[in-house]
Formats: C-alpha cells, sequence, structure tokens
C-alpha cells in the first residue's frame, strides 16, 4: 500500500456480534462521500461484515470477552481502504468461504496476524472521487 495518511475514521467497538452492525453502519456513513453505487456500498458493507464475524467467531473460541475490533478507514484519491484489525489472543485461521466471498465483493484482501497475534483484513475498493 502507498504511504497514507492518517485514518479518515478509527471506530473500535467490543468484539461481540451484536456490534457488527455499528461498524457496518459507520461504513454506509463514510460511503455518502465517495462515488460508489448503491450495489458496490453493499458489497463493501458485506465485506466488512465478513470480517468482523471472523474476529468475534475467533474472540469466542479464545473466551477472550474484552476482546475488541478497530476499524480504520483511509479515503484516497483513487480507493477506499479499510482496515478491520483485532486484539483476540488467536492467530488468523484460514477460512476460504470467508475469504473466497471478501475477495468477490472487493477489489484487494488480505488478511495478516498483528504483532499481538490478533487478525488485520485489508479491504480495498477502487473508485475515483471527484477533483
Amino acid at each position: 500500500m502507498h504511504a497514507e495518511p492518517d485514518p479518515v475514521i478509527q471506530l473500535t467497538v467490543i468484539c461481540r456480534a451484536e456490534y457488527v452492525s455499528v461498524v457496518r453502519l459507520a461504513v454506509l456513513g463514510i460511503c455518502g462521500r465517495i462515488p460508489l453505487t448503491y450495489d458496490e456500498v453493499e458489497d463493501l458493507r458485506l465485506a466488512v461484515g465478513e470480517a468482523c464475524a471472523s474476529a468475534v467467531e475467533r474472540s469466542c473460541q479464545a473466551d477472550a470477552a474484552n476482546a475488541h475490533i478497530l476499524m480504520s478507514v483511509w479515503v484516497c484519491s483513487d480507493r477506499i481502504v479499510l482496515d478491520i484489525s483485532d486484539d483476540v489472543p488467536l492467530p488468523p485461521e484460514p477460512d476460504d468461504f470467508r475469504a473466497s466471498l471478501m475477495q468477490l465483493l472487493v477489489d484487494e484482501m488480505s488478511v495478516s496476524e498483528t504483532e499481538s497475534g490478533g487478525q488485520i483484513v485489508r479491504l480495498v475498493k477502487n473508485c475515483k472521487l471527484p477533483a
């Protein structure tokens, strides 16, 4: 990824299923300022939901009641970049279905391990912002 400025938004929620809708709603608000179609926005929201669901599932497996999800968003001139990271003390587990779905929904997707052993999912949706 190119050197990015500070994120436009950072949102931290408790890593529980009932807060995934808050993260998805924030994505909707951010996308209101980006020239994406309704379907592209919904694809991005679904991909974010899948990334959050992965964190929630791993949090349950680790019995990590105090885990958090952090969404960081960068709005660039030609794309929107979203990092969905967690502090769940389990390394990422390959979930072929979830990863395949996210790859279909966005232009770029990667999953890696954070320094603390959690997971970070990077989602990139290409778009052209008006000058």
